[in-house]
């Protein structure tokens, strides 16, 4: 007998309803899904319910073609979630390998052997310009097609952010594919995503139950190493049973810059591409082309999607965010557990009290002249929680601040969050809900979603005010735009926004007011460019100095003279498939 998961048969029923056949005009939630029944034509909303579906496909994909060809050999299978390097790894975990005949046989179980008398028809999309998420899509619809010519996967490229509004917005995909950087380095911050029923990628596709829900978070509030990994060791043999996706691999990084560019360091967690352009220099130097002096010009395939640091949770949108907006704290270096100073000069935790004391910088301005305080801090961490967008990097507070049950607004007060955050003369202090969150807050708060706002500026475009009774109007916000800092930020950063022409790219100039003295670059320019060729073009001519550069290109652009080239970066990323679970809801 099947375990039963993720969601209910009667809630399974009802969605087919809702979505499928009485809504007056029979409209399918996904055009993605042919005919939305198991005819041969198409699939059902709940085709990846099935647990021989999934591990079929499992089975289906070639995970050494797919690292050999669309990472150049740079990674390497990973069983779960959970990579090399991160504190709760498990080396022993199980994986799949490629195995026709395992395939065959789950695929001829599945949906009662229905699937394989009658085959199936759904569209595998990817963001425009990945060149190994389009590889793993080709693979695995070749590999279906090999073993049942009645599988029939067609491929579709479409712009990134319309991809994520697809993922947490609409969910009309039938699998999904993304990567994961740490928030946090912890085993704890790749299972909640990717296994938690509250968590970002699971939650997105209709994963999770109870019991799991319990073993994760007794696995990361146990305090004795020996049985928290055992614990941690059960989780990742539960997403091998379980085969909520196709674990990809886990990449080794490489950036290729021009000579011109000198002071990139590889910190893992650091989610910007570019990394950390503060400390960096340009000089007219190398075989390359020397261009734009005085601008960093760097080329990539997808465009962001805010600028609000409550909102961001992507590389893309990270980078320009990061940018503009400056943390209490950062990474000192390549350390994950060491940190440097920014707009916080100090900080300590008390196990008593679990308060974490921050003093807040003085003399810092935003670049629009406000004076930074304690209370601009404040209104940053409760603004973001009263915001509380969907499928965004939030949780992470509320769960530090407020609880094991705490994933939203929904779940507490505003007197809870008011209380979790507050200012106490030039300091500002969280209570946090357990002692074992104190090293990952302070790595939570390095992320650029921490990034400190201007409570004046915000008020005078009419963003939240601060108060109860205007939480209401900001709540859940649907896109990106419903916000009023989505396109109009103001930060304490080494930049500012100049212009934001949206698909094409993102111009900031140097924020003359910076706290921190000069800064490497008078502009920095992100222009959008979907095309590999161009992106190798304007790299070689000088006319780009960072470009996206996708592993499926790194032997050819190891030939090239004139570039600085950092190699074996060690990545805590993961790169997986996702099933979706009920393609088009539920929308909560």
């Amino acid at each position: 007998m099947k375990k039963v998961l993720f969601i209910s048969l009667a809630v399974i029923l009802a969605l087919s309803v809702s979505l499928i056949g009485c809504g007056g005009d029979g409209e399918l939630p996904s055009i993605y899904i042919g005919s939305g029944a198991l005819d041969g034509d198409g699939i059902p909303v709940d085709f990846f319910t099935d647990e021989d579906v999934r591990k079929g496909f499992c089975y289906a994909f070639d995970y050494d073609t797919y690292i050999a060809d669309a990472l150049q050999g740079q990674g390497v299978q990973r069983g779960s979630p959970v990579v090399e390097g991160l504190y709760g790894y498990d080396p022993d975990a199980p994986m799949y390998s490629y195995n026709v005949t395992k395939a065959e046989t789950h695929l001829k179980l599945a949906w009662n052997g229905t699937v394989w008398e009658k085959g199936f028809k759904f569209t595998l999309l990817y963001n425009v310009g990945n060149l190994p998420r389009k590889t793993a899509c080709e693979i695995l619809a070749k590999n279906l097609y090999s073993i049942n010519d009645k599988f029939q996967v067609s491929i579709l490229a479409l712009a990134w952010p319309t991809i994520l509004a697809k993922m947490y917005g609409t969910r009309d995909m039938p699998m999904f594919q993304v990567g994961w950087m740490p928030d946090y380095p912890h085993a704890d911050n790749f299972i909640v995503p990717f296994m938690h029923s509250q968590g970002t990628f699971s939650g997105w596709q209709g994963y999770g139950y109870t019991e799991l829900d319990d073993m994760i978070t007794a696995a990361f509030q146990d305090t004795n190493p020996v049985t928290q990994q055992a614990k941690y060791d059960a989780i990742q043999q539960r997403y091998y049973d379980d085969a909520p996706g196709i674990v990809l691999a886990q990449p080794i990084a490489r950036r290729y810059f021009t000579e011109h560019i000198d002071g990139f360091y590889y910190n893992p967690c650091e989610s910007s591409y570019a990394g950390r352009l503060l400390d960096m220099s340009k000089s007219e130097v190398g075989g390359v082309p020397y261009k734009n002096d005085g601008i960093f010009v760097f080329e990539t395939i997808g465009d962001i999607t805010s600028l609000d640091p409550a909102w961001i949770y992507d590389t893309a949108s990270g980078m320009q965010v990061g940018l503009i907006n400056e943390q209490l704290l950062y990474y000192d270096g390549n350390s994950t557990e060491v940190f440097q100073p920014l707009l916080a000069t100090n900080w300590s935790f008390n196990a008593g009290t679990l308060e974490y004391r921050f003093t807040i910088r003085s003399g810092v301005q935003f670049s629009n002249g406000n004076n930074l305080t304690p209370a601009d801090v404040e209104y940053t961490f409760e603004r973001a929680m009263c915001q509380d967008r969907p499928a965004g990097p939030i949780w992470m507070y509320y769960q530090a601040l407020l609880g094991a049950d705490v994933w939203g607004y929904e779940d507490t007060t505003f007197a809870a969050i008011d209380a979790a955050v507050e200012v106490d003369g030039n300091d500002v202090v969280f209570t946090l809900s357990g002692a074992y969150w104190e090293m990952p807050f302070t790595q939570i708060l390095c992320g650029q979603w921490a990034g400190i706002v201007d409570y004046e500026y915000c008020q005078s475009i009419n963003d939240w005010d601060g108060t109860e009774g205007d939480v209401a109007s900001f709540l859940h916000p649907a896109e990106p735009g419903d916000i009023p800092l989505y396109e109009v930020p103001i930060g304490t950063g080494p930049w500012k926004l100049n212009t934001w022409t949206k698909g094409i790219q993102v111009i900031l100039y140097e924020n003359t007011t910076y706290w921190g003295g000069s800064v490497p670059f008078n502009q920095v320019i992100t222009k959008v460019v979907e095309e590999w060729s161009s992106r190798k073009l304007s790299l070689l001519a000088g006319d780009a100095d960072l470009v996206y550069v996708p592993a499926t290109r790194f032997d050819e652009m190891d030939e090239e003279a004139g570039l600085n080239v950092y190699q074996d970066l060690p990545s805590l990323s993961v790169d997986a498939f996702f099933f979706n679970m009920i393609i088009g809801g539920p929308s909560s």
